[in-house]
């Protein structure tokens, strides 16, 4: 099956063929790819370049000693033009699990489209070794042990635990909910889907509806976003809320918005907000994330989902509905960049919580897929881990095209890591400079933090008198009753609200006299 070898240039080979897999940040040196011929036939033409594949590149040193490589090919186009098809795979080039010496092995056999991992650790034999802070580390004294392919850095634990299945003969768990969550879905779905028609008809635009869903907990960030959008004149008209309790479907009524409260569904969600990424909060809205855009896609319409945490610096739809970029428009679906590196979210490092889906087949059975593996995104208490593995497997079977937008490569879509890691794009967006189109306060372990981020970043646009009250309470200190739209005048500000809380982190105006939130944080100014 390995008829001869070629290195090409990896950027090349990655702009030509878009897999939408952004640049892991460690790997950015790694300038080649290796292409392994499988045939005679599917060598190269060019009589050089076929000698190089067939032979290898040879040196020799001063001493004279000769030394054997793979050659390189600088012409991408000639080292392809014999190959009829062409199977790309991703390895770990970048080197995510430090202390970890790897092989990898290519078996002519069976074609797969999947990769299987062996690790030298020690099998989970007693009741301990199945507690969560058990972490099997890697002993090179024992075999080489098949387990899952998504292990934690260098620590060999599965970061893909199957859900508990064995607890639905006691009707509890993880696999049991999601069943009863199921049941309702089948068994109401036509009368929702009815009932969003007649919301919809009205404010689709482009065929494209924004989507978002909130809880109490998280709702004042809601406020924020539509208070921003206000401010700046950008037309919200066709965003959708789905509020899971009764107190933020009246915020969004008082927002102006259009919403649609399924309580059905989602009104056993928790109004709390989640104290910390991944914690039971965080992880039972997901759900509600699942069906917001489903919903959607099954009515036909395209949909862009944002978290509540993102406002706009810029139209985001102008971006995706923009005719002369053919390469935007032949993306199935496409996210912004999280930018984390671990092994869980590889390839795509897709962020969840911003993304554009063009209804067609493809997507909606990659959402129809998702709603099935709701157990397996209560078990691993995240929504990103999950559609990133259906997104690779869809991709794969299916064709789905799919597309990252590079956390370097493009300044579009900024979000945490940027707020944390580079200061160069923040200053950018505080001066004005920025082609960025959203600001996403990702990456921030919990509600209070994001606020205070993002008043010192000049993102923020509620007034004091509306932060944390209840709807109720802000009505009637204004003596007026609720109606759509009848809390812009007095929650918004036209201007952004700015207080310094830390000077490590980005700010609007210079911070310095506040304290850093990091160890040994540096200024931002």
């Amino acid at each position: 099956y390995t008829a001869g070898m070629l290195r090409v240039p990896k950027t090349e080979l990655m702009e030509t063929y878009d897999m939408g897999v952004p640049y892991s940040l460690k790997a950015r040196d790694n300038s080649e790819a290796l292409i392994i011929y499988n045939t005679p036939e599917s060598l190269p033409s060019d009589v050089s370049i076929k000698h190089d594949a067939l032979f290898g590149h040879h040196t020799a040193n001063n001493n004279g000693v000769t030394t054997q490589s793979t050659a390189v090919a600088n012409n991408l186009t000639s080292a392809l033009e014999n190959c009829d098809a062409l199977n790309i795979m991703f390895t770990d080039a970048q080197h995510n699990r430090p202390a970890s010496v790897e092989c990898t092995t290519i078996i002519g056999d069976f074609e797969s489209y999947h990769k299987n991992r062996w690790v030298r650790i020690r099998p989970k034999t007693t009741w301990e070794d199945q507690m969560p802070y058990m972490i099997p580390k890697l002993d090179k004294g024992v075999p080489l042990r098949h387990v899952g392919r998504i292990t934690m850095e260098n620590q060999g634990i599965d970061e893909y635990p199957s859900p508990p299945i064995d607890e639905i003969s006691e009707k509890t768990g993880k696999v049991y909910e999601h069943w009863k969550a199921l049941r309702r879905f089948f068994e109401n779905v036509y009368t929702i889907l009815d009932q969003l028609k007649t919301i919809l008809d009205p404010i689709v635009k482009e065929n494209t509806v924004v989507v978002m869903t909130v809880n109490k907990g998280q709702s004042l960030l809601l406020t924020n976003f539509v208070c921003n959008a206000h401010s700046r004149g950008f037309d919200i008209s066709n965003v959708l809320v789905f509020p899971t309790d009764e107190e933020s479907r009246k915020l969004a009524e008082g927002l102006g918005l259009a919403y649609y409260y399924d309580e059905i569904n989602l009104g056993h969600m928790p109004e709390k907000e989640a104290t910390y990424y991944g914690d039971d909060t965080f992880a039972a809205m997901m759900f509600a994330k699942i069906l917001c855009v489903y919903y959607i896609n099954l009515l036909g319409y395209d949909v862009l989902f944002q978290d509540v945490d993102i406002t706009w610096l810029r139209d985001p739809l102008e971006f995706f509905h923009n005719k002369t970029n053919a390469a935007v428009q032949s993306y199935d679906i496409a996210f912004q960049h999280d930018g984390s590196p671990q092994p869980r979210f590889a390839p795509y490092s897709a962020n969840s919580g911003f993304y554009y889906v063009r209804w067609n087949k493809r997507t909606q059975y990659l959402f129809t897929s998702f709603l099935y593996h709701g157990d397996l995104v209560a078990t691993t208490a995240s929504h990103q881990q999950v559609i990133v593995e259906l997104l690779l497997e869809h991709a794969s079977m299916f064709g789905l095209k799919v597309k990252v937008f590079d956390k370097v490569e493009t300044d579009m879509f900024p979000g945490g890591y940027h707020f944390h890691r580079d200061p160069a794009v923040m200053k950018s967006i505080v001066t004005g400079n920025s082609n960025a189109y959203i600001f996403h306060m990702s990456w921030t372990e919990n509600k209070s933090n994001k606020i205070l981020f993002l008043r010192q970043l000049g993102e923020w646009y509620v007034h004091d008198k509306c932060v944390e009250t209840s709807v109720t309470d802000i009505l009637e200190k204004e003596g007026k009753q609720l109606a759509s739209g009848v809390l812009e005048g007095a929650c918004c500000s036209a201007e952004p609200i700015i207080s310094c809380h830390y000077r490590d982190k980005p700010s609007k105006i210079p911070c310095n006299e506040s304290p850093p939130i990091d160890m040994n944080g540096a200024s931002f100014w």
